[in-house]
């Protein structure tokens, strides 16, 4: 009796408790939490147009000097057990700069670039927006894990179909999302609806007038076994426009609508593990797309579909014009730690269509590839990374220094590297890539060495775009900004005339000195070696042969006879002859040499490309206090190229960039975490020459004040005017760079 007058009250103390903590629980709980940033750059280029080093979207602004804040509130409400809601309340850099003041007042009449944008422009008036707002519902059905129901970064799929989207912030996108699973979870699926992105999904960077209906539509199955694994992936893509049947339709029964772009893909993936130190693993994709950018401009009724949009030599677009149909495949070998010797190696064979296309694949953030790619400090035309740097006010972003590190490979044209700074990861577009990558890797002890080989050739080697009878300046292909310069131009996938073997090799080196806290040394070697014969028929030279006999005998413009589909002398016209007749100090004098402005476009090999690339890089990191971490980085670049003559001129759209390239790059960085905040450094420095070698075969010409102040040389220095007017600089350069960020990050 004793024992029971004490065991019953306590008894029925814990399971009122139980039932108290049991009703708690199913209360709705709201946590709210967040992150502020804040960010400081300092540069020499003297950019404060945003507190971004990087963007190509007109208006929007970019800088390498400012400093900016923001925050992001994360609300958490658990309304049940079978109810979540995220949220997410988010202010953006952009032109958000301290020097807005709170974001108010406006210069009229003047362009929305360095945060003069005033109340009304949510690039400067500090507001904080909404990011993106979830429901996840958990409702306990034998099929059904989990239904979501709004933004996700949808990274669950795959980065070839549906890869984890980021403009701005990652979880942009918004949809419908029903995942599930059975037998113990051996067996998955996720299937989705995704309203498109306005912004960019479609042709031209746009998804046209009518929205609303335009999706992305997806379904993914897994079974996950014990020695392997394999997933099946589909998705749709469909973009409408409101159909046009001229002013006098009656829309009494509704209105009709007609495609502007549909996207279709399938794909598969496997892995194999039979020994546990042995991984095979294989992927193969095939998409079909058809794309008519113009719908709903063009065709005025019944169900005829407008024409295929063209590009020029410069088009901008995230898809290819027209109908096509192409795959994608990757074959992976792993040996790891063969017999316990440290020693691992992986292989992998790749070939990516022309025109594979995903409309929905990862544009950044997402590596399809082995291969390290090429590296990022050199992702734009010219020596000194400026897209059309050929023409005045059109002066480099990222600046000389580039972007830090190598590139990761994403499998699309649309490649995505806005909104970033120095520090960041560059992405670069794979499309039209094929060959094999082997990667060796040593550990023992505190030492690990690595290697690769790398042999790159390409779906996009042709002549004409591969279309002899169509002219060469209409295409299909959106371009960008062309493939010329020392590095791979991040988004070019295509080129009029194209004959490209890539070869990489690197080895790289990591030890741990055992002193004090322990040194991090770390090195890298690589090479490239690039060869592009770009023109390789005669056929498709310009002008008839000997149209251009030189000793001042002007050309005869005769154009070659023996493919006029796919002339080219629209592209490369004939010079003109001129004199010079300026000496170094922009004085006038007597007409001296004449001859042609630059060289005829007479030979297959006026636009040959062979570059002989070398990064020498090393550097070392310590652990300074308990909370501090420094690292000091030296790379040393050495590119030896030819980019084609004074007739190809780089397209004439570009800096022209053959000759000897010597860059270096210093890079001091710290990372030091306080009690909850994170703060970081990182300073780059960065010089070297470019010894311009541009070939014989034309007349130099003395830079006249005019030309001076256009393209920022100084009056009397040696160059040429190219077909456009640009100016190419004959003179030895030199150049520095500085540049800084420092961030703040506190999380609440």
């Amino acid at each position: 009796m004793k024992w029971n007058r004490i065991l019953v009250p306590a008894v029925l103390v814990l399971a009122a408790a139980s039932v108290a903590a049991q009703a708690a629980e199913d209360q709705p709980k709201l946590v709210i939490g967040g992150t502020t940033y804040t960010k400081y750059l300092w540069g020499n280029l003297q950019y404060d147009g945003s507190v971004y080093n990087f963007t190509t979207v007109p208006g929007e602004g970019f800088g390498d000097n400012g400093a900016g804040s923001e925050v992001e509130l994360l609300l958490d409400a658990k309304v049940s057990k079978k109810v979540e809601v995220r949220a997410r309340l988010h202010s953006r850099f952009n032109q958000n700069q301290w020097t807005n003041f709170g974001g108010f007042g406006i210069v009229a009449g003047t362009p929305c670039v360095g945060g003069d944008c005033g109340e009304s422009d949510p690039r400067s008036n500090q507001y904080v927006k909404l990011r993106g707002v979830n429901v996840t519902l958990t409702p306990g059905y034998k099929w059904v894990d989990t239904i979501q129901i709004g933004a996700n970064d949808f990274g669950m799929f795959d980065p070839f179909v549906i890869g984890r989207i980021r403009y701005i912030d990652r979880d942009n996108a918004s949809g419908l999302l029903f995942s599930g699973s059975a037998a113990h979870k051996k067996f998955t699926y996720d299937v989705t609806r995704i309203s498109l992105p306005r912004l960019w999904a479609g042709p031209n960077f746009n998804t046209g007038l009518y929205t609303a209906a335009d999706a992305a539509y997806g379904a993914q199955f897994k079974g996950n076994f014990k020695m392997f694994d394999v997933a099946l992936i589909g998705e749709y893509v469909y973009d409408i426009e409101l159909e046009n049947r001229g002013e006098f339709y009656v829309i009494d029964q509704g209105r009709s609508v007609r495609t502007r772009f549909r996207n279709s893909v399938i794909g598969a993936r496997f892995a194999v593990r039979p020994a546990s130190w042995v991984d095979i693993s294989g992927q193969y994709y095939k998409s079909w797309h058809d794309s008519i950018p113009d719908a709903n401009l063009n065709g005025i009724g019944g169900n005829e579909q407008a024409p295929a949009n063209f590009f020029g030599l410069s088009g901008f677009s995230p898809v290819t014009a027209g109908n096509h149909t192409d795959d994608a495949w990757k074959l992976d070998l792993g040996f790891n730690d063969l017999g316990g010797s440290g020693f691992s190696i992986n292989a992998e064979l790749f070939d990516i269509g022309s025109t594979y296309t995903s409309m929905m694949a990862a544009r950044r953030e997402s590596d399809v590839l082995l291969t390290e790619g090429h590296d990022a400090a050199f992702a734009f035309p010219g020596p000194s990374n400026a897209a059309f740097g050929v023409f005045g006010g059109n002066p480099t972003r990222i600046g000389y220094g580039g972007w830090m590190g190598n590139a990761v490979q994403v499998a699309t044209i649309n490649v995505d590297n806005e909104f970033t700074d120095f520090d960041e990861t560059l992405a670069e577009t794979v499309i039209g890539w094929k060959g094999i990558t082997v990667v060796p890797a040593w550990r023992h002890g505190a030492l690990e060495l690595s290697a690769e080989g790398t042999y790159i050739d390409y779906n996009t080697n042709w002549q004409a775009f591969g279309s002899p009878g169509q002219p060469v300046s209409t295409t299909v292909y959106p371009v960008h900004e062309l493939d010329t310069g020392v590095g791979h131009n991040f988004r070019s996938a295509y080129a009029p005339f194209q004959d490209k073997k890539t070869m990489l090799a690197l080895v790289k080196a990591r030890y741990v000195i055992d002193v004090g806290k322990g040194i991090d040394i770390y090195g890298k070697v690589k090479y490239i070696k690039e060869t592009d014969n770009r023109l390789n028929d005669s056929k498709f030279l310009p002008f008839a042969p000997g149209d251009c006999p030189g000793g001042g005998v002007a050309c005869a413009n005769v154009v070659n006879p023996n493919d006029p589909g796919a002339n080219t002398s629209g592209i490369y016209g004939n010079p003109p002859i001129i004199s010079t007749d300026l000496n170094k100090d922009g004085d006038t004098l007597d007409p001296g040499e004449v001859g042609y402005q630059w060289k005829p476009f007479d030979s297959i090999s006026d636009d040959d490309r062979d570059l002989k690339y070398w990064l020498y890089q090393v550097g070392a990191g310590y652990q300074l206090s308990n909370d501090l971490y420094g690292q000091l980085t030296y790379e040393y670049f050495d590119a030896n190229l030819k980019d084609g003559n004074t007739a190809f001129q780089a397209y004439q759209l570009h800096e022209m960039a053959s000759g000897q390239h010597k860059k270096n790059i210093m890079t001091l960085g710290f990372r030091y975490v306080l009690a909850g905040a994170e703060f970081g450094l990182q300073y780059q420095y960065a010089w070297g020459t470019f010894d311009p070698d541009f070939g014989g075969g034309f007349t130099p010409q003395f830079a006249d004040l005019a030309t001076a102040q256009s393209a920022g040389v100084r009056v009397g220095s040696l160059g040429f005017h190219g077909r456009f007017g640009g100016w190419n600089s004959l003179e030895e350069r030199d150049f520095r760079q500085n540049r800084l960020k420092a961030f703040m990050k506190v999380q609440f």
